[in-house]
């Protein structure tokens, strides 16, 4: 009974350092995001303002009081070693935490040049036939439906007009890049 505490001990503190590590690492960007869009709102007009300043306000609050809890706590834990050992990619599952982002990321690119609806589909097809290696049938076929089914929901049901993308802008006579 006396071996067990002491093998489980350095796995729990590690779990915990690791837990600690992106909790910092989430809040900064929490905190980034938010500063940032408070700087945005900034410029509104007054009536456009007030939500954004209701909602930022208090989250910055909640950001600082969560900030100092964790400051407090930083002796116990080394988020340094952790956040360099990420970079250096020694950290398996921040490694697939950034890898996920990087998709997230590869999305909102592919939404922003192309529209919520062909960036779907390109998005399920590339997922689907590259990374899970899918036939081409299937590939097509999920993608296909998954686009089809936003579609009706956001255009049918919510009455939701998506963002149709740069290119579809330009060639409506938008000069946006």
């Amino acid at each position: 009974m006396t071996e067990k505490p002491e093998i489980q001990e350095p796995a729990e503190r590690d779990r915990r350092n690791r837990l600690y590590t992106l909790e910092v690492c989430f809040l900064a960007f929490v905190g980034l995001v938010v500063v940032l869009a408070l700087l945005e709102a900034t410029t509104y007009k007054i009536v456009s303002s007030r939500t954004p300043f209701v909602i930022m306000i208090p989250l910055l609050i909640l950001i600082a009081i969560q900030a100092r809890r964790l400051w407090s706590v930083r002796s116990e834990f080394d988020a340094r070693a952790r956040i360099a050992g990420a970079f250096a990619g020694r950290d398996v599952t921040l490694n697939k935490v950034v890898g996920f982002s990087a998709w997230m990321v590869g999305l909102v690119l592919i939404i922003v040049v192309f529209g919520h609806y062909a960036g779907i589909f390109l998005f399920c097809a590339i997922l689907m036939r590259f990374l899970a290696g899918e036939s081409w049938p299937l590939t097509l076929v999920v993608a296909a439906g998954t686009t089809l089914f936003i579609y009706g929901v956001f255009e049918f049901i919510f009455n939701i007009d998506l963002y149709r993308g740069l290119i579809i802008r330009w060639f409506l006579g938008y000069r946006d890049f």
